[in-house]
């Protein structure tokens, strides 16, 4: 049999997939040859991929699945096909998020994505997986698909437990003598103002400055550390939003003298939520704003009630976020690329920790922004 192009296409390839010869053949009156082509090119493609997919019928048995399932999972195609997911391995797969995502959620939308689940296997161990899936409905036939796509992150994991273990670990050990460093240089600072020596004060309030830096990033690294152990405890009580922001702008007014910060707060409801976390959060994204917008002189912080939660935006008129990287930039240590951020001191950890903070909360953080034109950073946080 060959292909429109003289290619020669083995009639074989479709003799173990009766299902699909069937299914192909109804569409658009494809004729064998037309199915064998496409099942071929469809076959190499899903071969190609390096992580394991799946394709389920609408009852969820397995019609096929790639050469990478079936080695990262150690099973084999005859225990596999046409069988239903929840049995394969003997009920390995009988994973209760699974069948959720399966039988509750994907029926109600056409996918859902970045869905990441943990499981034992007899076989493998315990592995951490993300899972992507889309329902497909084939033009012109009543028979539904489920592509579902599994990447295997556990080494990922592992590997950044370890960087957050060893973040943490180092953080704590460098506390103690980054504390006595900073006793040290105080006293110095006093002795020095005695002798009114001009240079060794200057060089003494360099070095402050450093070790107040070395401070912030050592906070940084514990709050990461944390947050991703699971550490971060949040003291919750009712509070005034309105006076936390009105303090931290009027602290604003007072150190920097670039920009001015406008407040446009029409609200007296309290919220339930750790009132240092939420100003970390705040002077976060209100330093981010001023830092951002170096040729800009207003930024502006706004809360309104929307339902049974509160959002608060910052907002800049700098330098913006190209689009392509706005998805980012909440993960760790992301920073934007561009030619005026290469000169923006920063970790990247400081909306990481915004964001996660946020989410302890049960709330969302979100960004609105275009290039060259400025960003908004919004969060919300339910009332009760």
């Amino acid at each position: 049999m060959k292909n429109n192009k003289g290619q020669i296409i083995p009639a074989s390839i479709l003799e173990d997939k009766p299902d699909a010869l069937e299914l192909l053949k109804d569409i658009k009156n494809l004729t064998v040859e037309d199915v064998v082509v496409i099942y071929a090119y469809a076959e190499a493609i899903v071969e190609t991929v390096r992580e394991p997919l799946v394709i389920l019928d609408e009852q969820l048995r397995i019609k096929t699945a790639n050469k990478s399932f079936f080695d990262t999972f150690k099973v084999n195609k005859k225990e596999t096909y046409d069988k239903l997911i929840f049995e394969l391995g003997n009920g390995q797969w009988n994973i209760p998020s699974l069948r959720k995502l399966l039988t509750q959620l994907l029926p109600k939308s056409t996918q859902f994505k970045d869905y990441e689940v943990s499981h034992k296997f007899e076989d493998i161990g315990e592995r951490t997986m993300i899972l992507n899936a889309r329902r497909i409905v084939l033009e012109g036939h009543k028979t539904e698909l489920i592509l579902l796509a599994i990447e295997d992150i556990t080494e990922r994991k592992h590997i950044d437990k370890q960087k957050d273990d060893f973040i943490g670990i180092t953080s704590h050990e460098l506390k103690t003598p980054l504390t006595s460093i900073k006793a040290f240089v105080q006293i110095l600072q006093r002795h020095n103002e005695k002798s009114e020596d001009k240079k060794n004060s200057f060089l003494l309030d360099k070095v402050s400055s450093q070790v107040e830096r070395m401070e912030h990033m050592m906070a940084s690294f514990i709050n990461v550390y944390r947050l991703q152990t699971g550490k971060l405890e949040l003291h919750k009580q009712n509070f005034s939003l309105d006076a936390l922001i009105k303090d931290i702008v009027e602290t604003f007014h007072y150190t920097t003298e670039t920009h001015s910060i406008e407040q446009i707060v029409k609200l007296a409801t309290d919220v339930y939520a750790d009132k240092e976390r939420i100003g970390q959060v705040l002077v976060n994204l209100l330093t981010n704003a001023i830092k951002y917008s170096p040729k800009a002189h207003k930024v502006i912080v706004e809360v309104k009630k929307v339902g049974k939660k509160i959002t608060i935006s910052v907002q800049d008129f700098g330098i913006g976020i190209p689009k392509e990287q706005q998805g980012k930039i909440f993960e760790r240590f992301f920073r934007a690329k561009g030619k005026e951020e290469k000169n923006i001191q920063g970790l990247g950890l400081g909306l990481y920790i915004a964001y996660e903070i946020v989410k302890e909360h049960k709330g969302k953080m979100w960004v609105d922004s275009k290039d060259g034109k400025g960003s908004t950073f919004y969060f919300s946080l339910p009332i009760k």
